[in-house]
Order: structure tokens, then C-alpha cells, then sequence
């Protein structure tokens, strides 16, 4: 695990990718006339893909920015000085 994140993202997008991917596939194969209107949607499903696996991947600090509550304790307490 990278910094506590789960991998189960990746091959959940990878795995619906080549899905989607083999399911054009198989429209072009099955009707030819259509190769033209369905190439762009593979560049789309690759980069919805990339995408995702680089928000996934990208870098974030070591420390744990949600473990703890960032705003100060003492600022809850305090009433509303609006009157």
C-alpha cells in the first residue's frame, strides 16, 4: 500500500476499462461500418483510465493530513460576537 491507500482502485479501473474496450471491440467487429464512429472512444477509455490511475498515483505527504482535526478546539467553544 502506498501511504495507506488500498490498490483495489487500479485493477478496478483497469478491469472496466479493457471491459468497455472489448465491448467496442466487438461492435466493430460485428459491424464493420461502424469503425469509424467507435476509434475515438478508445483514445476517451484510456484517458478516463490514465487519468484515474494518476490521481490515484500521484504524490501526497506522509503524514496523515485527516487523522486528526486540523481546526483549533478552542474556537468551538467561543459564542458568536455578532450582537
Amino acid at each position: 500500500m502506498i501511504y495507506g491507500r488500498r490498490p483495489r482502485q487500479l485493477p478496478v479501473v483497469w478491469g472496466v476499462s479493457i471491459a468497455l474496450a472489448a465491448l467496442i471491440y466487438w461492435l466493430e467487429v460485428s459491424a464493420p461500418v461502424l469503425r469509424d464512429l467507435v476509434q475515438p472512444f478508445y483514445w476517451i477509455i484510456l484517458a478516463v483510465a490514465l487519468y484515474l490511475s494518476w490521481r490515484w498515483l500521484r504524490a501526497r505527504s506522509r503524514k496523515d493530513r485527516r487523522g486528526r482535526d486540523r481546526r483549533r478546539a478552542d474556537r468551538r467553544d467561543q459564542s458568536s460576537t455578532l450582537s
